[in-house]
């Protein structure tokens, strides 16, 4: 069966709009949100080419914004569709400043097919990725890979965000019985392609509940009527999780959209071969090497807060341009 035609999200902030920052430090007193995680490593547009060159099966991107564009964006580019905030969100839940708001929105999105891969803007296609690493006879393709859940968070965000995982968890186990989804799916729980990490699903397989899934950190793909599945099964919990316009303890977070796919035992086992780099100046020349070397299909690479940002910048931003020197027809 061919897939449906496959959009792709990509949500992006730009940290050095000045009027998008005088916005959040209207509202974030309390909060005190780290800038690193607005930083802006000015390479969007490799995210674009390498889009482009090793996935020109995408039949639209969708880039999601505050209401900042690149100068460099051509948004006469016929694949560009720009929404902003405003144009999806319902105005109750604005200004918001949460990712996980931003979204848990993603199905009031109109124009957004069934089919679509939520991408993020640290991830680069480096080798040519094809649609069925992500969609299979229009099945998501998964990993449905257990893990037991971490309780340990050294900052205050990171705390949030394992309350937020917590409440993906208890929303996953109030709908599904863990037994019967296994039961029903026993040859996708128990796929070789898992390799090393089948261990795991074989380790906690008389548990009774769901405890947590591994999650990759890469672009993963979803169905649009799952996640308005969930908004019509727990209102109540999105539309108080939709008001926080920061990170909070009552957040859920998208990884429920993927877990409840694979729940519903509609998606294809899969494994990611995807690698993810928190760069620092331990490791930025290795990424740089990694990315220069295309040694992975996708690459992940998010920052840590560390001095010499720039000097890491110009590391990175440099390999990207080593491999994708030439514009794509999303610039102008």
């Amino acid at each position: 069966m061919k897939n449906q035609p496959i959009d792709l999200i990509l949500p992006w902030v730009d940290g050095n709009d000045h009027k998008w920052r005088a916005e959040k430090d209207k509202y974030d007193i309390e909060h005190k949100v780290s800038d690193v995680r607005y930083e802006s490593w000015d390479n969007l547009q490799y995210v674009f080419r390498g889009i482009e060159k090793n996935m020109p099966w995408i039949h639209r991107v969708f880039l999601v914004t505050w209401g900042h564009i690149p100068k460099w964006l051509d948004t006469s580019c016929e694949k560009l569709v720009i929404v902003r905030h405003e144009d999806y969100i319902p105005p109750e839940y604005l200004p918001t400043f949460n990712s996980n708001v931003i979204e848990m929105n993603y199905h009031r999105i109109k124009e957004l097919g069934e089919n679509f891969i939520l991408f993020n803007d640290d991830l680069f296609p480096v080798q040519p990725v094809m649609e069925e690493y992500y969609f299979k006879d229009n099945l998501p393709c998964e990993e449905a890979v257990e893990t037991h859940f971490i309780l340990k968070a050294d900052k205050g965000m990171d705390l949030q965000m394992n309350y937020a995982c917590m409440n993906n968890m208890v929303l996953i186990n109030k709908h599904f019985n863990k037994q019967t989804v296994v039961a029903e799916n026993y040859d996708k729980w128990f796929h070789p392609v898992y390799g090393n990490r089948l261990e795991q699903n074989i380790n906690l397989k008389f548990w009774h509940h769901f405890e947590s899934f591994v999650y990759p950190h890469e672009a993963m793909p979803m169905k649009k009527s799952v996640l308005k599945e969930i908004w019509e099964k727990e209102p109540e919990v999105l539309d108080r999780a939709s008001r926080n316009r920061f990170r909070s303890y009552s957040d859920v977070t998208q990884r429920l959209i993927t877990i409840w796919q694979i729940c519903s035992g509609n998606f294809v086992p899969h494994k990611y071969k995807g690698k993810m780099f928190l760069v620092d100046m331990d490791n930025y020349e290795e990424a740089a090497e990694a990315v220069r070397t295309c040694a992975y299909p996708v690459i992940s690479l998010n920052e840590m807060n560390v001095d010499k940002f720039a000097l890491i910048k110009q590391k990175i931003n440099q390999a990207l341009e080593e491999i994708l020197p030439e514009k794509s027809s999303f610039e102008l």
